[in-house]
């Protein structure tokens, strides 16, 4: 029993012998950032990035829903061109910068004439983003999910 006792409290007082110091003088900070990406692009792909289609059941008609992806100057910002039938606009996308190169990806939705537009992020892991419908007529560009990225400061002790 004693010795039971005494292996309690050596590691009561182990548990209790934290250091804490209030000087800073000798700590020094380390940034994690991500900017080992440049923000702008040296050269820009004139081809798509990424595209979907599928046709639109039409008996006169050929039409079809489409989503192409193109790169900007900015290396984490991209132009979004959708057509479904014949109306065609654009969008914007922007990626987060996660410090890898951006992969924008594009797959069928689970609904019929819709696209999910994502990206794969550093272990390569499809991140859905965005998704584009079109169902009665009407063209829908939705968010489905938010990512953020931030910057923070970790406290590093000079031996």
């Amino acid at each position: 029993m004693r010795i039971l006792s005494l292996l309690t409290l050596l590691l009561l007082a182990g548990c209790a012998n934290n250091e804490t110091t209030t000087d800073t003088s000798a700590d020094t900070a380390v940034v994690v950032s991500y900017d080992t990406i440049p923000a702008t692009r040296k050269s820009i792909q004139s081809s798509p990035v990424a595209t979907y289609s599928e046709k639109i059941a039409d008996e006169l008609n050929d039409w079809k829903f489409a989503v192409t992806v193109y790169e900007t100057q900015k290396t984490f910002q991209y132009t979004l061109r959708i057509q479904a039938k014949e109306v065609r606009v654009s969008d914007s996308l922007t990626i987060p910068n996660f410090g890898i190169q951006p992969t924008v990806v594009l797959q069928k939705g689970k609904e019929p004439l819709s696209c999910i537009i994502g990206f794969l992020d550093k272990k390569k892991v499809f991140k859905p983003y965005k998704m584009v419908s079109f169902q009665n007529d009407r063209l829908r560009v939705r968010t489905i999910a938010s990512y953020y990225v931030g910057s923070y400061k970790t406290q590093q002790k000079d031996n």
